[in-house]
Order: C-alpha cells, then structure tokens, then sequence
C-alpha cells in the first residue's frame, strides 16, 4: 500500500467521523431543521420531466437563437452570473442557484440584480441557508429553497435537500441535486466547459473583469478543487444511474467527463410553429 493510498484511508475515516458529527449537531438545530421542512413542496414537483441548466462558460455564447428559443420554453436553471450573459437574455430561469460564499458576503448584491433581471416571472433562488434572509429580500414574493451540506462525501451523494446533505462544491453539481430532488428524469447540462483551471479563471459568456479584481485563485488552488468536484461528480452520476435518472452533459468540448454527452442539436429543435420538438 502506498502512502497515497494509507492517506486516502486515514482521511476517510476522518470524514466519516467527522460527518457523524454533524448529522449530530444538525439534529440538535430544530430551527434548521424546520427551514428545510420548507423545501418538502418541491420534493418531486417535477417528477418526470426535463430541465436544462445553465452554466456560464463561454460555449454558452454558441448557441443559436433558435437553441435559444427552444430553451425559453424548457424548465431552465440559472446559475451564478448567467444574468449577464446577453445570448440568453430572452430565457427567463425558474429556479437559480447560488451557493458560493461570496453571494451571501461581498457579492450579496447579486440576489437583488437577478430578481431585477429577471422582475416579470422571477426566479425560486436555491441557495446556503446562510442568505435565506438575503433572498427573501430580493424577492418575497418566491418561496426560496434553503440547501444545509454540512457533510463530507465519502462514498455516496444524496440529493434530500430537506435534510443535511453532502456538500457539492460546484454549483453545478448542487443544481443536479437540486432537479434530482424534483423529480426530474432528464437533466441537461450547457454553458459546462469545466476548464477554468487552463485560464485561471478568466473566460466566461460575459464580461468579467470587474469580478476577476475581486477573486484571484492561483493555479494549485484550481487543479486541486477541480479534482475534488470531479470526484463529486462522479458521486452524483452514480447516484443519477441508482435513481434511473438521464443526466446528459451537451456542452461542446467539456472536459467533464462523468456524465454521456450528447449534441444539443439533438435535444434542442423547435417546429415550424415555434413548439419544442422532443427528439429524443
């Protein structure tokens, strides 16, 4: 055995205790557990249907205004800055998640821009615990769901967001959770290049420089998150393949490699009179 492998040992029995430990104090928190009682009406809400989400890389910028259309039409997740994102200005996200820390601390003024964006039909945010009050803010009038993962994924992921749950790390990988805890059999991933750590972060669908300014992550920082969300990943496609869930990545050229991948032309049609056609 080597030393890697007695490391990988010796921290898995780490994480195990350490995840008993906070199914302890979760259970212990009964105000926790009554704010995530509140997610129970989304539970399966969707059951059987298929949503989209939305990353913010800059394939994002490939799709055409016809992809564009089909997908206003679709069930869409938003995520993190996709608000800005012009080529898909004319989609209005159901749902949009937010879970890095920096939007319930310096970034908080974002909650209140997507709502804004997006005031006609705004979105249910799924977001930490932590900006409950920040997104009730933005937009009182949603019923938010609140995720509390407070635990460390060992073997297994779950996708029960009314419980203590592991957490994901990427949002992406907390918004496939989110639409496996809606019920939803097909999952579609876009705008998912999963290649930040080759350009240090830069290059989304949109302008970021002035978020660059405030966030700088040096290359050992990316290689080594990037390596733990993937395992998640592969986390979450098992359990997709245990539910009989599809979750299909159709970004062009991703380097995420734990889910089939598909061309979206495959997926995303629309007739002559403008109605999604199901090609699939």
């Amino acid at each position: 055995m080597s030393k890697f492998e007695i490391k990988d040992g010796i921290d898995k029995i780490l994480y195990r205790t350490y995840n008993l430990y906070a199914d302890f104090r979760f259970h212990l928190t009964p105000s926790v557990k009554k704010i995530l009682k509140n997610n129970l009406p989304y539970r399966n809400k969707h059951k059987g249907g298929r949503c989209f989400i939305l990353g913010t890389a800059p394939s994002l910028n490939l799709l055409t205004s016809s992809q564009v259309e089909a997908l206003s039409q679709e069930v869409v997740f938003g995520v993190n800055s996709l608000y800005k994102v012009e080529v898909v200005s004319a989609i209005s996200p159901k749902y949009y998640v937010l879970l890095d820390n920096l939007y319930w601390e310096q970034w908080s003024h974002t909650f209140t821009e997507v709502a804004t964006k997006y005031k006609k039909d705004p979105p249910t945010f799924i977001t930490d615990l932590r900006a409950k009050n920040i997104a009730d803010l933005a937009s009182p009038n949603r019923k938010h769901i609140c995720i509390h993962a407070r635990k460390y994924p060992v073997v297994q992921m779950s996708e029960e967001l009314d419980k203590n749950i592991y957490g994901a790390m990427n949002v992406m990988s907390f918004s496939i959770l989110a639409a496996m805890y809606m019920g939803f059999k097909e999952i579609y991933l876009l705008g998912c290049d999963y290649n930040a750590f080759c350009a240090s972060g830069r290059g989304h669908a949109y302008d970021d420089e002035s978020e660059l300014k405030e966030v700088k992550y040096n290359l050992a920082f990316y290689l080594r998150f990037y390596w733990i969300t993937t395992e998640f990943h592969y986390l979450i496609a098992n359990l997709a393949k245990k539910k009989s869930i599809s979750v299909i990545n159709l970004t062009p050229n991703s380097l995420l490699d734990a889910y089939p991948k598909m061309q979206s032309e495959s997926v995303l049609s629309t007739t002559s009179n403008g109605h999604v056609r199901d090609s699939i």
